[in-house]
C-alpha cells in the first residue's frame, strides 16, 4: 500500500514550483534537493515589507467617511448606483504590506559527493511515487528526494549518499546535513533580494543583515516600491556548519526585529544578530544525531493525531496524500503569537508576490482555517486566535472613523501590522466591511470542535462576540421593503449590470451578509441565554434586530439571492466566488430541503470550473447537499495537472502539489482537508453523520483522529462505500453525554460518559448506549 505521507521524486528541482517545503511555524525552506548544491529558498513568518505606520497618513478621516457614506446611500436609493460606488472609493485610500522572502540558502562541499558512503538511515521512505514529478536537473539526476510528511523532513539520495534536511521546532533551526569527505571544504552562500546591510564570511559561515521594503503598494497601484531606511523590519541570518566523520552538518539561524503584531519592527539589530548567532552556535554543538533525535521528540502540534487512508487506485493514493500535505502544511506555517498562514502559507520567493502573499479575509484566511477543528491542526487555531485579537483592538478605530460605528471590523486585506481599512481599489473587493463577523464566526467554528462545555466557550467567547455583533448592529439601515439590511454591501469581488448598463458592485444587505449576521447575532444571543446577560444592550439590539434581517433568500429563477434584489443580470454567471451560499457551508444554520434546492441550483449555474481555492469551497457545499457524484466531479478537477501542454495554466496541482488559482495560492491545498473531511464526517446538524458524501474516489478507506462536534474524535473505517468499524472519543467534558451517530437511514446513540474510547455497533438493532473499549482494545 502507497504511504500517504511521502513525496518521492526523481531527480533535483530546477523551479520553485518543484522544490519542496519544510517549515516549523516560523521558519519556511523550499528544498531544491539538488546533492551537489544544495539550495534552500528561505522564509521568516514575520519578515513583512513596511510597518504600521507605512501608510497610515492615507488613512481616510472620520469627517470624509461621514460624507462619502451619507452621499453614497442617497445616490444608491436613488437608483444611482454607479455613482454611489464610485464614491466609496473614497474610503480606502492606503494598502497592506507585503509578506516577504528572506533568499537562497545554497550550500555545497569543495568536493564531489560521488564515493562517498552512503548513511544507513532510510527514515522508511519506500513508497512508490505520488503525483505529478517534476523534470529532474542535471546535477541532480541520479538522485531522489523524499518529503517525509510524518517526520517532516526532507531526504535526498544519491549512490554517494544521502542528505537529510529539516526545520527543527526544538531548536527553532534549519539543519542540513550530508556526505562530505574530511579534507573537503564546506561552502555556503545567501542570495537575497532585499537590502543588505551587513555581512560577514569565513569558512562555511555566514552571517547576513537584510532590510525588507520600507513600503509595498500593490501590483494595480503602479506605485514603485520604497526601500527607505527607516521603518521596516530588518532579519539576521547566520549559518553554522562543521564537519562530522565523513559527513558535513550545516544550521541556520533566522531571526528579525519583529516585535509583535501591530508594533513597530525596530527591535535592535545587535540583538536579533546576537540571538540569530547564540541559536545556530547552540544548535551546532549538538551534533546531527541528536539534532535529528530533538526534532522527532518535538513534532508539529497534532502532527500524528489525524490521518486518512484511502484505498483504490492513483488519483485515491494522490488524495490521501493531499489530505496530509494540507495538514502539515497547515501546521508547518502556523506558530501562535506569530502571523498565520498566509496567501502562501509560509513559502513566498517573490518581494513582490501574487496579491502581496497576505492575507485576503473575504475568503482564503478563512478558508486556509477551516481544517483546523475538523481535522484538528491546533497550532493554526490558536494563531488565527491571537491574530484576530490583534484585528479586534486595531479595528476599533477602523469602525468609528468610518462608519461611527461600536465594535471592530476588518476589509478584505490585512497584515501583521494591523490594517484594516479598505484599500485603495475597486469597491467591487474593498467596500467589504464584514470581515470581523467571518472571522469570529471562525472562531466559533473552532471551539465547536474543542470538547468544552457550551458555557466555558460562552464564557470566553461573549465579549468578542459582542463586538462583532455592536458593528454589525450599527452598519444596518432599514431597507424599502422594512428590513434591516448593511450599507455598504457587496458579494465579494462579484458584480451585476444595473438597470443604465453600467456595471456595479454596490448593494445593500448581499447575501452573505445576510448569513454572517444571522450566525453572529444568533451566537451573541445564544451565549447571553447561558451567562443570563439578556439585558445587555447589544444583546437587546440583537434580538429586535433578528426579526428584521432577512434570511437566505430565493430568487424567481429558484436560486439563492446574490445581491439586494431579484433578477440582477449577472457580468459573469460562473463566477468563482459562492459567499451568498456561505449559510451551506461553513456555515451551520438549520438550511430547508426548498433553500437546499436553491443552493444546488445556484451552484449549477456557477459550474464545475473555478479557480483551485474555489474548486475546494464548491466541494464542501456539494457535500453539505450530499451529491457524492459533484465531489467526485470537482475532485477530478483539483487533482488534475495545473500546467498544460502548451504552457498555459488552470486550477490544478503543480508539479510539488501545491495548488493552482493559478498561480499558486495555498488556500486550495488547506481548504482540501476541510472538504474531503465534510465528505467522511458531517456534525452540524446536532447529529454525528458518517459518510454523508462518499464519492467512488474514496470508496475504500480508514480515518483515525477526525473531529466532530462538539468535541469527538472519530475512528473510522469503510469498504466499498460502507462502514466497517466506528470508534468514538470525548475530547473533553463538554463532549460526554448521549449523541445520536446516524449512517445512511440509520441512527443509532451512543453515549459517552467519559475519555474512553467507545466502539460503536451500526449492524444489529439500535443500542441506546455502545460499551467502552477495553484498555487492550484501545
Amino acid at each position: 500500500m502507497t504511504d500517504p505521507t511521502l513525496l518521492r521524486r526523481p531527480g533535483a528541482a530546477t523551479r520553485w514550483l518543484e522544490a519542496l517545503p519544510l517549515g516549523n511555524g516560523r521558519i519556511g525552506a523550499m528544498a531544491w534537493g539538488d546533492p551537489v548544491r544544495a539550495r534552500f529558498g528561505l522564509n521568516e513568518s514575520t519578515f513583512w515589507s513596511g510597518s504600521p505606520t507605512a501608510t497610515r497618513d492615507r488613512r481616510t478621516s472620520r469627517e470624509e467617511a461621514s460624507q462619502i457614506l451619507a452621499r453614497a446611500r442617497e445616490q444608491f436609493e436613488a437608483g444611482q448606483v454607479a455613482r454611489a460606488q464610485q464614491m466609496l472609493e473614497g474610503l480606502g485610500a492606503a494598502w497592506s504590506q507585503a509578506y516577504q522572502p528572506v533568499g537562497d540558502l545554497i550550500v555545497t562541499g569543495g568536493a564531489s559527493v560521488e564515493g562517498v558512503g552512503a548513511r544507513a538511515d532510510t527514515g522508511g521512505a519506500d513508497s512508490a511515487d505520488i503525483g505529478t514529478s517534476g523534470a529532474g536537473g542535471t546535477a541532480g539526476d541520479a538522485a531522489e528526494r523524499v518529503l517525509d510528511l510524518a517526520r517532516a523532513e526532507h531526504r535526498v539520495r544519491t549512490p554517494a549518499g544521502e542528505q537529510l534536511s529539516f526545520v527543527s521546532t526544538a531548536d527553532d533551526v534549519l539543519v542540513h546535513a550530508f556526505p562530505l569527505a574530511g579534507d573537503s571544504a564546506i561552502e555556503v552562500e545567501l542570495d537575497s533580494p532585499q537590502v543588505e546591510e551587513h555581512r560577514r564570511t569565513a569558512s562555511g559561515q555566514l552571517a547576513v543583515v537584510l532590510r525588507a521594503p520600507s513600503d509595498a503598494p500593490p501590483s494595480h497601484q503602479g506605485a514603485p516600491m520604497a526601500w527607505n531606511e527607516e521603518g521596516p523590519g530588518r532579519i539576521a541570518v547566520v549559518v553554522r556548519s562543521r564537519h562530522e566523520g565523513d559527513r558535513a552538518l550545516v544550521v541556520c539561524a533566522l531571526v528579525t526585529t519583529w516585535r509583535g503584531f501591530g508594533a513597530q519592527p525596530d527591535r535592535p539589530v545587535a540583538d536579533a544578530l546576537a540571538e540569530a548567532r547564540r541559536q545556530a552556535e547552540a544548535a551546532l554543538a549538538h551534533g546531527e544525531d541528536e539534532l535529528h533525535r530533538r526534532h522527532l521528540a518535538q513534532p508539529l502540534p497534532g502532527a500524528h493525531e489525524v490521518a486518512l487512508t484511502l484505498d483504490g487506485a492513483e488519483d485515491s493514493a494522490l488524495l490521501a496524500t493531499c489530505f496530509a500535505y494540507g495538514r502539515y502544511l497547515l501546521a508547518s506555517s502556523s506558530r501562535p503569537g506569530l502571523p498565520p498562514a498566509t496567501l502562501q502559507g509560509i513559502w513566498n520567493a517573490q518581494v513582490s508576490a501574487p496579491w502581496n502573499s497576505n492575507y485576503t479575509v473575504n475568503i482564503n484566511l478563512e478558508m486556509n482555517h477551516w481544517a483546523a477543528g475538523v481535522a484538528h491542526v491546533p497550532a493554526a487555531a490558536a494563531a488565527l486566535e491571537k491574530y484576530t485579537a490583534m484585528l479586534r483592538e486595531v479595528g476599533q478605530e477602523t469602525a468609528r472613523r468610518l462608519y461611527g460605528a461600536d465594535g471592530w471590523t476588518v476589509h478584505h486585506n490585512s497584515d501583521p501590522w494591523g490594517y484594516s481599512d479598505p484599500v485603495d481599489g475597486d469597491p467591487k473587493w474593498a467596500t467589504w466591511p464584514m470581515g470581523g463577523l467571518w472571522l469570529e464566526r471562525e472562531l466559533d467554528s473552532l471551539a465547536a470542535f474543542s470538547g468544552e462545555d457550551a458555557a466555558t466557550i460562552a464564557a470566553r467567547r461573549f465579549p468578542a462576540r459582542r463586538s462583532a455583533a455592536a458593528f454589525a448592529l450599527d452598519l444596518l439601515h432599514e431597507s424599502a421593503d422594512g428590513h434591516l439590511v448593511t450599507f455598504p454591501s457587496t458579494s465579494p469581488e462579484n458584480e451585476w449590470i444595473a438597470s443604465d448598463g453600467q456595471t456595479v458592485a454596490l448593494s445593500e444587505g448581499a447575501g452573505m451578509d445576510r448569513w454572517l449576521l444571522r450566525e453572529v447575532l444568533e451566537a451573541v444571543v445564544a451565549d447571553a441565554e447561558l451567562l443570563g446577560r439578556l439585558e445587555d444592550p447589544v444583546v437587546s439590539r440583537a434580538v429586535a434586530a433578528l426579526a428584521l434581517v432577512p434570511e437566505p433568500r430565493i430568487g424567481a429563477d429558484g436560486r439563492v439571492l446574490e445581491w439586494h434584489a431579484d433578477a440582477l443580470a449577472e457580468v459573469e454567471p460562473t463566477h468563482r466566488h459562492v459567499s451568498h451560499l456561505g449559510f451551506l457551508y461553513p456555515g451551520t444554520q438549520e438550511v430547508s430541503a426548498e433553500l437546499e434546492r436553491a443552493a444546488a441550483a445556484s451552484l449549477d449555474g456557477r459550474g464545475d470550473e473555478a479557480t483551485g481555492w474555489s474548486l475546494v469551497w464548491k466541494t464542501a457545499l456539494w457535500a453539505r447537499l450530499h451529491r457524492p457524484d459533484k465531489v467526485q466531479d470537482l475532485l477530478e478537477l483539483f487533482l488534475r495537472p495545473a500546467e498544460r501542454a502548451d504552457g498555459s495554466e488552470r486550477s490544478g496541482l503543480y508539479p510539488n502539489l501545491f495548488s493552482a488559482h493559478p498561480p499558486f495560492q495555498i488556500d486550495g491545498n488547506l481548504g482540501i482537508v476541510a472538504a474531503l473531511a465534510e465528505c467522511l464526517l458531517q456534525s452540524h446538524r446536532e447529529e454525528i453523520e458518517l459518510l454523508p458524501a462518499l464519492p467512488p474516489i474514496m470508496a475504500d478507506g480508514s480515518v483515525r483522529g477526525l473531529r466532530a462536534r462538539p468535541g469527538i474524535a472519530v475512528d473510522m473505517s469503510w469498504t466499498d462505500g460502507v462502514v466497517t468499524a466506528v470508534r468514538l472519543r470525548a475530547l473533553g467534558p463538554g463532549a460526554r453525554g448521549v449523541h445520536h451517530v446516524r449512517c445512511a437511514q440509520r441512527t443509532t446513540v451512543v453515549e459517552l460518559t467519559d475519555e474512553q474510547a467507545v466502539e460503536v455497533e451500526l449492524a444489529g438493532p439500535p443500542a441506546s448506549a455502545q460499551r467502552p473499549m477495553t484498555a487492550a482494545e484501545r
